[in-house]
């Protein structure tokens, strides 16, 4: 939308790819970077599953298909049940690349177009994994410390968390005006604890 100049400001849960900036510099746009808030990809599984930590390394052959039982890993003898979210999602891009470094996730994954989605799907399934923003884990699901790192507020501003990724407002340009006030609004310490209300970090 931004590209093609159809708003004010957009929205991203990643950074603009080097090929979009350059389309959107062709077409007579500045995109301007901001970040608003953190936020921890959270890795989740069903409440009932007993494990409570797995490593990078894991994590990823789950999702590449080279583990595709939870005994592998320490858990119950149980078929992984792999959730993932769609490709056209930021969620699942930014988990593409902390995690998975670009490889490809198993073709029989179970592809959602939401978190809501996916935590839906985990809360029902017992044997699944399956990853969300930190601001949509609910009682429902249970969280899997990632190399005996917890998605908290802490780990995700210092990075220690490995699928820390920062929340983008795009600008056409520096912003001014309305648009200046909305960011200087969101930036500051009210906007930013609206911000932790909605379950995602502050940059503070």
């Amino acid at each position: 939308s931004l590209i093609e100049g159809n708003c004010d400001i957009a929205q991203a849960s990643r950074a603009m790819k080097d090929s979009e900036i350059q389309k959107a510099i062709s077409r007579g746009r500045d995109p301007k970077a901001f970040v608003v808030a953190m936020d921890g990809i959270a890795v989740v599984v069903h409440p009932s599953n007993k494990l409570s930590n797995l490593t990078k390394q894991q994590v990823k052959d789950i999702y590449t298909g080279k583990i595709s039982n939870w005994a592998q890993v320490g858990g119950e003898n149980k078929k992984i049940v792999v959730i993932s979210r769609d490709s056209a999602s930021g969620t699942f891009e930014a988990f593409n690349a902390l995690a998975l470094q670009g490889a490809k996730v198993r073709p029989d994954s179970l592809m959602q177009a939401s978190n809501q989605a996916i935590l839906n799907m985990v809360a029902k399934t017992p044997a699944s994994i399956g990853y969300i923003g930190a601001g949509f884990v609910s009682a429902e699901v249970k969280t899997v410390d990632i190399d005996n790192v917890n998605v908290d507020k802490k780990n995700v501003l210092s990075k220690k968390y490995p699928y820390s990724r920062a929340l983008f407002m795009y600008t056409n340009g520096n912003p001014q005006g309305m648009v200046k006030k909305y960011l200087d609004f969101i930036l500051s310490d009210e906007g930013q604890k609206l911000v932790e209300q909605l379950g995602f970090y502050g940059l503070k």
